[in-house]
């Protein structure tokens, strides 16, 4: 049995359990993380083969190009003389046309990856939030003592009062940083000294203020073109924070994965003759 929540007066909480948000959570981030490693993987594959066809498309454009009256006049020599259209230049048109086609598409796909992990990262930090509140209500308290009670709701049970304020507490915090959600969690639940749930792993705290740049940079600061450092080493370690999280919960509440409810059954499949 997971943990049901204190209160299931209808429209409290309804009856989601810790076990099921926490279930609900991993399966959702590994479907959207196989989303993330196709992309990429595609990418790997059909760029190369990308690069032969587009070579070609260049070299016929750069072809036509050189012959039309109107257009040679639009590449000068450096003293501003019209170009001779010679072998050597078409071939340097061509390779950079091509150049350049591919690294913005490996530019796109690398902000893009970025951009979708932290994303997926950020909806199992709120999640994991969510979890914490269904499973241990009380640990919300200090977060929510200095809320006032409208003369209107003195009559509630004080558990659904209580639910009411973390409920708001928890839709606030779906639209904060994805640091602040994070930074609570470790406050809320606290790991003990040495843990580490995971192998060759550490969080990184510095690292992940990085990574929320770098998206920031492409979303707000029309950094799409720009290099990104380390783009497999940092979903690689989004990947495992994400995986870093769902153990601090754990270690925290003792809440577990429901198999059946991670692969969409209800009760467990018919075993095969």
């Amino acid at each position: 049995m997971g943990f049901r929540v204190a209160c299931e007066t209808e429209g409290v909480r309804g009856v989601a359990t810790a076990e099921e948000v926490f279930s609900d959570t991993f399966g959702r981030f590994m479907r959207n993380w196989t989303f993330i490693m196709s992309l990429r993987q595609v990418a790997d594959v059909a760029l190369p083969i990308a690069e032969e066809a587009l070579a070609a498309i260049h070299g016929d454009l750069v072809e036509r190009v050189s012959v039309d009256p109107e257009y040679r006049k639009i590449v000068v020599k450096l003293d501003g003389s019209e170009s001779d259209w010679d072998e050597g230049l078409k071939a340097f048109l061509r390779t950079g046309m091509t150049r350049t086609a591919i690294n913005n598409a490996r530019s796109a796909i690398d902000a893009a990856s970025l951009i979708f992990a932290h994303s997926v990262l950020d909806d199992c930090a709120w999640s994991y939030l969510k979890v914490c509140a269904i499973a241990g209500p009380a640990d919300w308290e200090p977060l929510i003592r200095d809320k006032e009670v409208a003369f209107a709701d003195v009559r509630k049970p004080l558990e659904e009062i209580r639910w009411d304020f973390i409920n708001k507490k928890l839709e606030q915090l779906e639209h904060k940083s994805l640091l602040s959600k994070v930074d609570l969690l470790f406050q809320i639940c606290t790991p003990p000294t040495g843990f580490a749930p995971i192998n060759n792993y550490a969080y990184d705290r510095d690292r992940l203020v990085k990574i929320d740049e770098a998206r920031h940079g492409i979303i707000h600061k029309n950094e799409m073109g720009k290099p990104l450092a380390e783009v497999d080493e940092n979903l690689e370690f989004i990947s495992k924070t994400s995986n870093f999280l769902m153990g601090l919960v754990n270690q925290k509440y003792g809440v577990k994965i429901n198999p059946l409810r991670l692969f969409g059954f209800q009760a467990p499949p018919a075993a095969r003759a």
